[in-house]
């Protein structure tokens, strides 16, 4: 079994499966959704990760959809990303094999956050209905060697430096046990 099956049979076994079609409870609790933003709720966001690295990243993750609008789960394919895992507005779904297009993105270091625009990139993903009104900034941050996040927010920029680097930390706590 190649390293890509085995995480996606942990990422199946640990999240959610999300439904074909959406049920109204879904639906209403996207349309209401808003990201959260108290630093001290963030807290609890590294908090009782299990050992295991990837099932560490994989719950990290699936942490992350209540502070953010969108994300992406990506694991590294040789010089490639693949998306593995998303959320928006609070709901997390596994992706399958067509919803699934590797992309190329910068070499940074761990730890080290990037932004771009969301749009061009989700456009690359086939993933534009993560940010469908382009409302959207796109940050790229690596925890670990072989995963990554996409994450989305539309928070203005003064908000969303001090949050990116709150949840940073907290990641970064989450990734090392501290």
């Amino acid at each position: 079994m190649n390293i890509i099956t085995h995480l996606q049979k942990r990422i199946e076994s640990i999240l959610d499966h999300d439904l074909e079609v959406p049920s109204e409870e879904v639906l209403q609790a996207k349309k209401n959704f808003e990201a959260l933003t108290d630093p001290r709720l963030l807290r609890g966001l590294s908090e009782s990760l299990p050992n295991d690295n990837t099932d560490k990243a994989v719950i990290l993750f699936s942490r992350l959809a209540l502070y953010f609008d969108a994300g992406v789960f990506l694991e590294a394919d040789q010089n490639l990303w693949e998306p593995q895992a998303q959320f928006h507005r609070g709901h997390i779904s596994v992706l399958k094999g067509t919803q699934k297009k590797k992309i190329s993105l910068p070499k940074v270091n761990l730890m080290s956050v990037l932004r771009t625009d969301a749009k061009p990139l989700l456009q690359k993903m086939k993933l534009q209905a993560l940010d469908s009104e382009n409302k959207t900034a796109c940050l790229f941050i690596r925890p670990g060697t072989d995963f990554a996040f996409l994450l989305f927010s539309s928070l203005p920029d003064l908000w969303l430096k001090d949050h990116i680097r709150t949840v940073t930390e907290a990641i970064h706590r989450g990734i090392h046990n501290e």
